[in-house]
């Protein structure tokens, strides 16, 4: 969650590592990828009648479910949960699904917010995640209290976490990794590992009040299955008035290393600006420790914009996405604008040696990219899902749609392939989150033989005022279950 959508800017100078390789983008061999799509979010529990809704500030914004969490259990495919902000940020919606997403039930976290009997006015940043032996989900998300008559600022922030040990049918009442104070808490992440299913890590940073546009980032972590995690602990501060790392998140490679993966942003008197460094630190004992920063790449952070209203989507335009493929290779993903905004271009990095370099190629989009989300499937096919958002709007209609890029040679080649779309992106604001608010990220996993994926789209294709979608991406034919159980351990 951003609590202030500020113009950002490089204000630091750091010697980084980084081997990077800029190629032009052939096509892409022939692969069988399919794409199915549906609806998933049912109307809007919440209404301006609601119980709580004089808690929620500004208002309950009906119908609007935003900011997508997907997270697939690796020992039952079958079981999937899906999260989103709902209804403007009354609360998180957690849907889960014992059938791999042909059809999902709602669930509420208890206590999350006022809408669901907790103290908090409204909550955000939500995430889902399985433990490696799939017998446990956590939910992660930010809590925000508004003292009385307050709102906006200030803001008291709490990072929270969930357990649900039913695939996501049920949660505890959430644990406090992170208790409010003066200071602003944002954008949590929680990371399981894949080899430990009781050892899981929870970042997410600092912005420093006034104005927040510095800070650090903190980390906390479980080794009994959630019951209690460490005190906070900074891994990452630029030590600078104008910069923070921003959605951070904690990768786990093969020999166990842990890589943190940021944007560090900085502050510029451009309102349509950020530029940004995609960075890594690095630790060899468990996080106790970690490494100098190495850099990845490095974005303008110009804003995907339409000229004609002023508009501009709302969110940090260089956030990136991160994962760790089956292999072992590391992938990063952001988004790069181009000096118009006819053309730009995902920068996608991979690093073969855990994060200690890497090399980056591009992947062109036609239009104004925005907010990839990066994943590789079981089969090794990379997937890049992301929206497309056309170069200005036409009589009020600014048209956005979904799209995947697929590499089946570790990001040499690129095929694009059509998700979903197209909808008008000046209809996505609400009384919570102003046009144009899609969420700071899309929600994706892998599964054996490709992809499934969340995101959100608003009218004219939205039942309700901006739906989440499910999406399965299949890259290869699927497997034998019994085979894949077999491989897996059971």
């Amino acid at each position: 969650m951003d609590r202030r959508r500020l113009a950002l800017s490089c204000g630091w100078s750091l010697v980084l590592s980084v081997v990077l390789s800029v190629a032009a983008v052939e096509p892409a061999p022939a692969t069988p990828v399919k794409v199915r799509t549906k609806q998933i979010s049912p109307p809007g529990p919440f209404s301006t009648s609601s119980p709580c809704s004089d808690a929620v500030l500004p208002a309950i914004a009906p119908g609007f479910a935003q900011e997508t969490s997907v997270a697939v259990n690796p020992r039952d495919p079958d079981h999937v949960m899906v999260s989103w902000i709902q209804d403007g940020r009354a609360t998180d919606t957690v849907m889960a699904s014992r059938n791999g997403g042909r059809s999902f039930s709602r669930v509420f976290v208890p206590s999350l917010s006022a809408c669901t009997g907790g103290s908090a006015n409204v909550a955000s940043d939500p995430g889902v995640d399985f433990t490696s032996n799939g017998r446990m989900g956590y939910f992660s998300a930010i809590t925000v209290s508004f003292p009385a008559g307050t709102f906006p600022f200030p803001a008291t922030t709490t990072m929270v976490a969930s357990r649900s040990f039913d695939g996501g049918f049920s949660w505890e009442v959430p644990s406090v990794i992170q208790p409010p104070t003066a200071e602003f808490w944002d954008l949590p992440r929680l990371t399981t590992h894949p080899r430990r299913p009781k050892t899981a890590y929870y970042i997410y940073d600092l912005r420093k009040p006034p104005d927040f546009i510095d800070g650090y980032s903190l980390f906390s972590k479980t080794v009994n299955g959630g019951r209690s995690w460490s005190p906070p602990q900074v891994v990452y501060d630029p030590h600078t008035s104008d910069s923070w790392p921003g959605i951070s998140k904690i990768l786990v490679n093969n020999d166990g290393s842990l890589l943190d993966v940021f944007a560090l942003v900085g502050t510029t008197a451009d309102p349509f600006s950020n530029p940004t460094q995609e960075m890594a630190v690095r630790s060899v004992d468990g996080g106790r420790t970690w490494s100098q920063p190495i850099g990845i790449g490095s974005s303008s952070g110009r804003k995907p914009n339409d000229p004609n209203t002023g508009k501009f989507l709302n969110t940090f335009a260089s956030f990136p996405s991160q994962t760790v493929a089956p292999n072992g290779d590391v992938y990063v993903a952001w988004p790069e604008l181009g000096a118009t905004n006819e053309s730009s271009q995902i920068g996608v990095a991979r690093s073969t040696d855990g994060g200690r370099h890497w090399r980056t190629r591009n992947i062109p989009v036609k239009g104004q990219a925005a907010l990839p989300a990066i994943e590789v499937a079981g089969d090794g096919t990379v997937g890049v899902l992301h929206y497309v958002i056309a170069p200005s709007s036409t009589n009020g209609n600014w048209p956005a749609r979904v799209a995947v890029a697929t590499s089946s040679d570790h990001g040499r080649h690129w095929k694009s392939h059509r998700v979903a779309g197209p909808f008008n992106l000046l209809t996505a604001g609400n009384s919570a989150r102003p046009c144009c608010f899609l969420g700071d990220y899309l929600g994706i996993d892998r599964v054996d033989n490709g992809m499934v994926a969340a995101f959100s789209m608003a009218k004219p294709v939205a039942r309700n005022q901006v739906d989440a979608y499910f999406t399965r991406i299949t890259t290869s034919r699927a497997k034998r279950r019994g085979h894949a159980d077999k491989k897996k351990g059971k």
